[in-house]
């Protein structure tokens, strides 16, 4: 349910106010560990580490201090230990980074964003910091054509991370769904192609409700109830063509997101 102008205006605010403030703090911690651990631990380690305050930060931004959030999950992330993993994710929302971190702690991910978020001040500071994977769009608002020669870069950095063990989390389609109740857009290749060649192990994750809590168009948040489920891991070497791997995870994103409550059966419940 939309809730009233002020109430959302003055949400916003908060949110926002809680959000640097809670920037600010992860960097100067980055800052901290970069500095503190320069001659000890290798730039990766770095990286992860600032990787893992970030997050923490925005899980603190999304569920701890945000009452408007309400997140269920219904499947939870499975064991992946010893894998190469990629978590595939559908994205309906601006929220949707801060939702999904409480659903992979505690583990902790590389994230694909568009540059534009990388020059965010604190926040794109943090990003950088954690080595976040930048994907360079032609189109800003639409997010449909990348910048040519950008994607060999970021794809190469994307490998290096798999191989020694970083978990990725990525968005295939590849921008926000503008009608996520009309199912999800086709999904991009690229890290279908990285999970086959590197015998990488996917795990789709499903988020439905994402898009009342910040609606796509609206500066403004609002509240909702969110709902995210975890599939079965899937093996991308078991599979013989890219088409195949991206129409089954399609799929499975599919299925899980129609097994999610929506208003009218939460409403059916209910009565």
């Amino acid at each position: 349910m939309r809730g009233s102008f002020p109430v959302r205006l003055a949400a916003t605010i908060y949110f926002i106010v809680m959000l640097c403030a809670l920037w600010i703090v992860a960097w100067l911690a980055q800052v901290v560990v970069i500095i503190s651990t320069y001659f000890f631990w290798t730039r990766e380690e770095r990286a992860d580490c600032c990787g893992r305050i970030f997050r923490f930060s925005n899980y603190m931004a999304g569920d701890l201090l945000n009452p408007l959030w309400n997140t269920t999950i219904l499947r939870p992330f499975p064991d992946v230990r010893g894998k190469k993993v990629i978590v595939m994710m559908n994205h309906a929302s601006g929220a949707d980074p801060f939702l999904m971190v409480r659903v992979l702690l505690p583990h902790d991910a590389s994230w694909v964003a568009k540059d534009d978020l990388f020059r965010v001040p604190f926040g794109g500071w943090a990003m950088a910091n954690a080595d976040d994977l930048c994907v360079c769009f032609k189109d800003k608002k639409l997010g449909l054509e990348t910048v040519k020669g950008s994607v060999g870069p970021m794809m190469e950095a994307a490998r290096q991370k798999v191989r020694r063990g970083r978990m990725l989390a990525v968005f295939p389609e590849g921008t926000r769904n503008n009608t996520p109740s009309k199912g999800l857009q086709p999904f991009r290749p690229g890290f279908f192609k990285l999970a086959m060649e590197e015998d990488a192990t996917i795990v789709p994750v499903a988020i439905t409700g994402s898009e009342s809590c910040w609606p796509r168009h609206s500066p403004l948040i609002d509240a909702g109830h969110v709902f995210v489920s975890c599939g079965d891991p899937v093996d991308a070497a078991s599979f013989q063509t890219l088409d195949e791997l991206r129409e089954h995870v399609w799929n499975m994103l599919t299925d899980l997101c129609s097994k999610h409550p929506t208003e009218e059966t939460k409403g059916l419940k209910g009565n």
